[in-house]
């Protein structure tokens, strides 16, 4: 078996995904045949499936995200820049931006957006610089 790249697993993680969610719609057209046992069984089972897709994205994530070992490092630094800054924020809009700078980071991440990491690495870095350079101004 060939090597799996990140292409493949995001494709395996669609499959899979599509799977559930073709069972799931097959479960609520025959509700009215099932028992509640038989649904809660049923609804288990899309629910794993839904998570085993979710892996595989993560896998394909991983594959990704070792084809450059500086993004894996800059990804690191930006998390634990965003975490020190957390302790320096003195307004809401701070905490707010470095709140959605971090939702976006990890929207990248985790959907794989290869092309929004960078980005989203950038705007957390800004966020939490802003933070630590507001607060050293203020001679805190």
């Amino acid at each position: 078996m060939d090597k799996l790249t990140p292409d493949d697993a995001f494709e395996l993680g669609n499959q899979f995904r599509d799977a559930a969610i073709l069972l799931g719609d097959w479960r609520i057209r025959n509700r009215s045949s099932l028992t509640k046992a038989e649904w809660d069984v049923l609804d288990g089972r899309e629910i794993r499936l839904l998570n085993m897709a979710s892996s595989i994205y993560t896998t394909a994530v991983g594959l990704v995200l070792m084809d450059s070992q500086t993004a894996v490092v800059h990804l690191q630094f930006s998390v634990k820049a965003a975490k020190s800054a957390v302790q320096h924020i003195a307004t809401l809009k701070q905490a707010l931006d470095l709140a959605s700078a971090l939702i976006l980071f990890a929207a990248a991440v985790s959907s794989g957006n290869a092309a929004a990491i960078p980005a989203a690495i950038v705007a957390v870095n800004d966020a939490a610089t802003a933070i630590v350079e507001r607060q050293g101004g203020e001679g805190a």
